[in-house]
C-alpha cells in the first residue's frame, strides 16, 4: 500500500464509498476531506464554524423537542457521526502527512468556540470544550490490526498517531487509553510476524514522540480502586503496580531498548530514538523540578 508522505493528496473516498452516509454525514465527510486536503482547501477556523453551524441545537429555543429520529436533527447522534468520520478518515493519514496538524487544529478550533451546555447520556457537558461522547466513540473504534496485512497495520499506526496527539495536546485525558496501547506493544511477548513487530514499535514511537511529555507529567502512584486496577492490569511481562506511574514508564523504556535489536533494520533507529527521548523527557524534567525548587 502507497502511503501518502508530505502533502499528497489524500484518498479518502474509501470512507465514502464503505459507509452508507446519511445526507448530513456527506456535509460533515466533504468539510474533513476538504480540511485535510493540500493547500488546504478549508482553513481549520471555518471547517470548526461550519461543524458548529451543521450542529442541531436551536440557540433561540434550546428547549425545543429533538426529532429523535432524525439523526441529523439529534445531538448525540450527530457527535457519534462526527467523531466516527474522524477516526475513520484519520486511518487514512499518515503521521508525517500535515493532514495530522491540521486535524488537531481543527480539534483545537472547535475548543475555542462558545460554549454550550448539553444533556449528553443524563451529565452535563461542554459543546465543544468538552469534546462530547469522543471518548467513547474512540473506544468503539479501537480495532486493533488482527492479521498482520499491510493496510490494516497502516491505518493502526495512523490512528495511533492521531490519538497520541489529541492526549499529547491535552484535548481528551484517558489515563487508560494510553496504557491499553502501550501495554499491547510493549508489555507481551512480540508476534513472530516481522511486519507486526514492525507495527508495534511505529504505534510506540508515535505516542511517545506526541504524548510522551503529557504521560510523564500524569505518572502517578495513587491509590486505584479494584475496577481500575482490572483495567489497566499489566501484560504478561509486566508484573509492576497497574495504572500510569514512574514503575510502569521504566519499564517500557526497558522494554523499548530490548525491542530496538528486534524489529526491521530501518525501524530501528525509530525504536532507539524512541527510548532516547523518554531519558530525554525524564531529564527536562528533573531540570524543571530543580528550577521551581
Amino acid at each position: 500500500m502507497a502511503t501518502p508522505s508530505g502533502d499528497e493528496k489524500l484518498d479518502l473516498e474509501r470512507v465514502r464509498a464503505e459507509e452508507e452516509l446519511k445526507p448530513f454525514e456527506e456535509q460533515l465527510f466533504n468539510i474533513l476531506h476538504d480540511l485535510l486536503q493540500p493547500g488546504p482547501i478549508i482553513e481549520a477556523a471555518d471547517a470548526a464554524a461550519e461543524i458548529n453551524d451543521l450542529f442541531p441545537l436551536n440557540e433561540d429555543d434550546p428547549e425545543a423537542p429533538v426529532d429523535e429520529s432524525d439523526p441529523a436533527a439529534d445531538p448525540d447522534a450527530f457527535l457519534w457521526s462526527l467523531w466516527g468520520l474522524i477516526i475513520q478518515v484519520m486511518r487514512l493519514v499518515p503521521p508525517q502527512h500535515p493532514g495530522q496538524i491540521r486535524m488537531i487544529s481543527f480539534l483545537q478550533a472547535l475548543g475555542k468556540i462558545p460554549t454550550r451546555t448539553l444533556d449528553i447520556w443524563g451529565s452535563e457537558q461542554n459543546l465543544w470544550t468538552d469534546f462530547p461522547i469522543l471518548r467513547p466513540c474512540l473506544r468503539d473504534h479501537l480495532e486493533y490490526i488482527g492479521e498482520p496485512d499491510p493496510d490494516g497495520i497502516s491505518e493502526w499506526i495512523n490512528q495511533n498517531s492521531f490519538m497520541a496527539r489529541i492526549v499529547g495536546q491535552e484535548l481528551l485525558s484517558w489515563d487508560t487509553l494510553i496504557i491499553w496501547m502501550l501495554r499491547d506493544a510493549l508489555e507481551d511477548d512480540l508476534p513472530q510476524e516481522q511486519i507486526a513487530r514492525d507495527c508495534y514499535i511505529s504505534v510506540v514511537s508515535e505516542w511517545i514522540t506526541h504524548a510522551g511529555q503529557t504521560i510523564y507529567r500524569q505518572l502517578s502512584d495513587k491509590e486505584l480502586s479494584e475496577q481500575q486496577k482490572r483495567v489497566t492490569r499489566g501484560g504478561k511481562l509486566y508484573h509492576g503496580k497497574a495504572g500510569l506511574c514512574a514503575e510502569r514508564w521504566e519499564f517500557w523504556k526497558q522494554r523499548v531498548g530490548e525491542i530496538s535489536t528486534l524489529v526491521s533494520a530501518e525501524l530501528q533507529p525509530i525504536a532507539l530514538d524512541a527510548a532516547q527521548r523518554m531519558s530525554e523527557i525524564e531529564e527536562l524534567a528533573r531540570i524543571a523540578e530543580e528550577m521551581r525548587g
